[in-house]
């Protein structure tokens, strides 16, 4: 779309606290998408010291074998 197929033709806009409720709601979203980003993050690092030199061999030799 583009301004000459929507000029003039009308548009609806949500009522104010509606917009407020929706901001509010995606402002959670996000404040929980960082947590778990931190939170993988942190697992991540737990983690590579064992994905680096045995764990990451075997499971993907077993994931080739099907065995998974």
């Amino acid at each position: 779309m583009n301004k000459t197929v929507t000029r003039g033709k009308p548009r609806s806009v949500a009522p104010l606290d509606e917009q407020r409720r929706i901001v509010a709601y995606l402002d959670s979203v996000q404040a929980r998408l960082a947590s778990l980003r931190e939170l993988q993050s942190a697992t991540g690092e737990e983690l590579r010291p064992f994905f680096g030199r045995t764990l990451l061999p075997s499971v993907l030799d077993r994931a080739f074998k099907g065995e998974l």
